[in-house]
């Protein structure tokens, strides 16, 4: 059983409606169904990359395992509990550039006993955004991580299409 919550705010600044300062918060939760004792992958929250703390690689916040104990590989894994937290200010260049400025937080455990806010990531970052007529938006965000692990960096690129929220 996976629950979801995901509301997000917009609110424009004065000056000619050229700043928004936007706000979203997404927290989930999964159990197991029936007699289950795991939570299936498919069922199971990830957190790093474009879409959730931008500065991280995808999916390199949370839980892992070795997939290959010899060769040392981690492979993230999904956890049962997800926080994500993002503010954004975005100021209007023209009709087709926007620029922002960003600063994420977010947190997955692997069962929800296992949560402790000691374990969310934060990052901060710049991007650029265009809407390019017939292909659509795109994002090319920078991502500068504020407390990453041993190895998960000092900064990451991310291109996105669509729009952020």
């Amino acid at each position: 059983v996976n629950f979801a919550h995901d509301p997000s705010s917009y609110v424009p600044l004065p000056d000619e409606n050229k700043w928004v300062f936007s706000w979203r918060t997404r927290e989930g939760f999964s159990t197991a169904f029936g007699d289950s004792e795991y939570v299936p992958l498919a069922d199971r929250f990830f957190a790093g990359g474009s879409s959730t703390v931008r500065g991280y690689e995808q999916r390199d916040i949370g839980p892992k395992r070795r997939t290959f104990p010899i060769i040392g590989e981690e492979e993230a894994i999904g956890g049962e509990m997800r926080i994500l937290e993002t503010v954004e200010f975005k100021y209007k260049v023209n009709d087709m550039i926007r620029a922002y400025t960003f600063a994420d937080a977010g947190g997955v455990w692997e069962t929800t006993s296992d949560f402790d806010l000691g374990g969310m990531r934060y990052s901060v970052g710049v991007g650029l955004g265009f809407n390019i007529p017939r292909i659509g938006p795109i994002r090319l965000d920078y991502g500068f991580p504020l407390n990453p692990d041993g190895d998960q960096g000092s900064g990451r690129l991310h291109l996105s299409g669509g729009f952020r929220f």
